[in-house]
């Protein structure tokens, strides 16, 4: 699977990121902060709660990337 890379101001709520062990998350809550500086402030289906400056890429999947991944995951 190839590796895809998001600012975290293109994120939207449905997506999937990666966590520090590797799995994907889905955001679950998104507010976008644009002033006084540009920040990310997500909620992640697990309940995790993280901040990401704009500027940041994000190991990112969409929704229809992660149904395929994990119906290949089952199939197998």
């Amino acid at each position: 699977m190839t590796v895809r890379y998001r600012p975290a101001a293109r994120l939207r709520k449905g997506d999937f990121i990666a966590r520090a062990d590797g799995s994907f998350q889905e955001i679950t809550r998104l507010v976008q902060i644009v002033s006084p500086v540009g920040m990310a402030m997500v909620t992640l289906a697990d309940g995790l709660k993280v901040t990401i400056p704009h500027t940041q890429e994000v190991n990112w999947r969409s929704a229809v990337q992660q149904a395929r991944i994990e119906a290949a995951q089952e199939a197998s």
